[in-house]
């Protein structure tokens, strides 16, 4: 087996290599080529897209927006602004929610490209006109823009820093609990994650609760009333934790029983109302609305999922109805499934988790990429760490992770 690990180290370290470095390289062929000495080359043309690609999307601009509009007493749901805060961001065009409304209302699977920039040139002369075609809401709970806030306060001006630092702050928490060799490991599965360290480039609002989300799962059964807050944390801050939670709960109930998982599901819930409920009780029905958004809004569809051969125009359905209830089928399939066989499976639940969004109107590839990383550190140090102490208490001696990396 020794070429399988050599074999190993190499792609290890190519994707380090690609992952880290990748970027030095970009910034230094951008320094060699100007846009201004040949616009209309390929390598121009393909480091201008790069540099749109690695900034804020619209997300994360609005999120923003939302901090500074609560720091100036505003709330930050009635006085979302996709135009001004796509101006004062930089967001490009192209990662811009269109809706399928107005002028788009006919278009599908997508409108033309022409289309939107004309229109989104008219509004950017009138900013404070937001037009019907892009999406404007805060589409999240509020612990999206409530969290960064003691950061951008302490002059952090850009939110994937923010990001990064929970990110990196979750990764070394949760390998602290890991036992021996197995930590090595974890580490260099971050470490190789590209999709993840991407996400952050991109300011994807996903990795923040993605931080959360590792730390709940991977501590469910060691830190009991810590995990529970992360996960308060996640569900306050995107919906995609909440597809975690059912399994998350089905894990505890298993494991400490129905009595106790009542004030664990308490905390959880009243983590989530802390968070909200000053947004919930000043205009209830626009959070709710705003939070529905990504389910009530007429988008067009997009991602990486089944849905792709309608974005292939393979398949004709322009309705997300049928998704939905694919969705909704599988999401709860997985629930009764893992239920189930839990006692069996007792990892599978991230995976379970995320896979109903495969089936999504909009499934987004950044969603599926944090199962593996949670997945994993729930495996080593649930699964792993207790076979490794039960043998310790039989009288055997282990040596952290040998049989795993041997």
């Amino acid at each position: 087996m020794a070429w399988l690990k050599r074999g190993a180290l190499v792609i290890f370290i190519l994707l380090a290599v690609f992952g880290l470095f990748g970027s030095v390289a970009v910034i230094t062929m951008h320094s060699w080529f100007h846009p201004t000495n040949s616009p209309d080359s390929v390598i121009t043309k393909s480091l201008v897209s790069f540099e749109h690609g690695f900034a804020y999307n619209d997300a994360t601009a609005l999120c923003h927006q939302a901090a500074e509009n609560l720091l100036k007493g505003e709330n930050p749901y009635a006085n979302s602004n996709i135009v001004s805060a796509a101006l004062e961001f930089g967001v490009d065009l192209s990662r811009i929610t269109t809706l399928r409304e107005g002028e788009f209302a006919k278009a599908f699977p997508h409108p033309e490209t022409q289309q939107r920039e004309q229109l989104w040139n008219e509004a950017t002369k009138h900013p404070e006109q937001i037009p019907a075609e892009f999406e404007s809401k805060v589409c999240y709970p509020a612990g999206c823009f409530l969290i960064p806030i003691p950061f951008l306060l302490m002059g952090i001006a850009d939110m994937r820093l923010i990001y990064l630092i929970f990110v990196l702050a979750a990764i070394a928490y949760v390998i602290w609990f890991i036992p021996g060799k197995m930590k090595l490991v974890f580490a260099g599965g971050a470490l190789i994650s590209l999709e993840l360290w991407k996400s952050i480039a991109n300011g994807e609002t996903g990795v923040l609760a993605f931080s959360f989300l590792l730390i709940a799962w991977a501590l469910a059964k060691k830190q009991l009333w810590i995990s529970a807050i992360f996960m308060g944390l996640a569900v306050a801050t995107k919906q995609t934790a909440w597809f975690y939670l059912p399994f998350y709960l089905i894990l505890l109930f298993r494991e400490i029983g129905p009595k106790k998982l009542i004030p664990v599901m308490a905390t959880i819930g009243g983590i989530f109302l802390a968070i909200n409920i000053p947004f919930i009780t000043a205009a209830p029905k626009l959070w709710f609305t705003s939070l529905m958004s990504p389910m009530l809004d007429n988008l067009f569809p997009t991602g990486v999922g089944i849905i792709t051969p309608v974005l292939g125009e393979i398949w004709n359905i322009q309705s997300p109805m049928v998704f939905g209830l694919m969705e909704a089928a599988v999401f709860i399939a997985g629930i009764v499934w893992y239920f189930r066989y839990y006692r069996r499976y007792p990892s599978i639940g991230p995976v379970l988790a995320i896979l109903p969004l495969f089936f999504a109107w909009r499934s987004w590839g950044s969603y599926f990429f944090y199962a593996a990383l949670i997945m994993l550190a729930g495996i080593m140090i649930n699964e792993y760490g207790d076979k490794e102490l039960q043998t310790i208490s039989q009288g055997g001696k282990v040596e952290s992770g040998k049989h795993l990396l041997n």
